[in-house]
């Protein structure tokens, strides 16, 4: 994974975007909503929906903080960087969810059910974390 020093050169600055931000927060919501609608039969779905909705919450952050890149492991690394209350064992999960959504999206690779079982709350818990540091960082 790459450190945030090796992302900041390909981090473009741009003028913070609330409304951007409380958008993309808004989409977070409707895929996660959908994600738990689905039955653990579509376990690969899932898990791929997961990455999705905290990726849009790692953008949503980085649209806030006036950043935008579109390299995931950047968005990975600005939040081991920038996000004091995710763990070390948060931000390895991160990066363990988005090398697994490319092995599905690009490899058609599937998703072992006991993998969600076993870490469904802990992506459950990293959602609400992310999702609590890009509404603190809102102006109101």
């Amino acid at each position: 994974m790459r450190t945030w020093d090796d992302c900041s050169r390909k981090v473009q600055r741009r003028r913070p975007d609330p409304e951007q931000a409380r958008a993309l927060l808004k989409m977070a919501a409707l895929r996660k909503r959908d994600v738990e609608s689905k039955g653990d039969e579509f376990c690969v779905l899932i898990v791929e929906g997961y990455y999705e909705i905290l990726k849009e919450l790692m953008t949503a952050l980085l649209t806030v903080d006036g950043l935008k890149t579109t390299s995931h492991e950047c968005l990975i690394a600005y939040v081991e960087r920038h996000c004091t209350g995710i763990t070390g064992a948060e931000v390895h999960l991160l990066d363990q969810l988005r090398r697994m959504r490319n092995d599905i999206s690009y490899r058609g690779v599937m998703v072992d059910p006991e993998y969600l079982e076993r870490n469904r709350d802990r992506i459950r818990v990293l959602i609400g974390k992310l999702r609590c540091v890009v509404e603190t960082r809102l102006p109101t």
